[in-house]
């Protein structure tokens, strides 16, 4: 009886890390793009999601003679999960740098379309997790992940603050300004936010 539990124990771990496994490498970006394409699709996000360079507003974010600046930062950011689903919607999440003394991170996932020239349209992210440690991030991106593939949301986490940053009751996505603000209402408003997200 003792062997078999401790068969049984063996099979079960094997299981487990064979899904965990599987489910990394199915939605791993190397299974879509080049080493150097992963490069551009990561700069492309950086413009995004990351601070807007000393200087420069963010309407102007965009311009080319400040792409440079942003290729800078690539090396500081991680992909994690990617997929192209039905429709041609691209999803990520990928860790980033965050403004703080420990060196914590957050975890970032969004959504985009690509157009013919390497560029992305109808961006957007869906969630911010707090600032934690890499490792942390790492453990609950699986979960997190799971949800956004097969709900395509990642609502059932909202609530925890653990898991989920933004958004919340007072921080929203802006669709159009492409920003987390903390007066949206809906995403056609024209004030300016109270404060920029670390």
């Amino acid at each position: 009886m003792r062997k078999f539990n401790l068969f049984f124990l063996l099979i079960s771990i094997l299981v487990a890390f064979s899904c965990n496994h599987n489910n990394k490498t199915s939605y791993d970006i190397s299974n879509y793009f080049n080493k150097s394409e992963q490069d551009t699709l990561m700069a492309n996000i950086v413009t995004y999601i990351y601070k807007v360079p000393k200087g420069v507003r963010k309407e102007e974010r965009f311009y080319q003679v400040y792409r440079p600046l942003y290729v800078k930062q690539i090396d500081q950011f991680k992909w994690m999960y990617y997929h192209i689903d039905e429709n041609d919607e691209h999803f990520f999440y990928v860790i980033r740098p965050a403004r703080n003394v420990k060196g914590y991170k957050r975890g970032v996932a969004g959504s985009f379309r690509l157009n013919d020239n390497f560029e992305l349209t109808e961006f957007r992210e869906i969630m911010n997790t707090p600032m934690q440690p890499e490792e942390e991030i790492m453990k609950k991106s699986l979960y997190l992940w799971q949800d956004l593939m097969y709900y395509k949301s990642v609502d059932r986490y909202i609530l925890n603050r653990d898991f989920i940053e933004f958004p919340n009751e007072s921080c929203q996505y802006d669709f159009l300004k492409k920003e987390w603000r903390y007066d949206v209402v809906q995403s056609t408003s024209s004030e300016e936010p109270i404060t920029e997200m670390p």
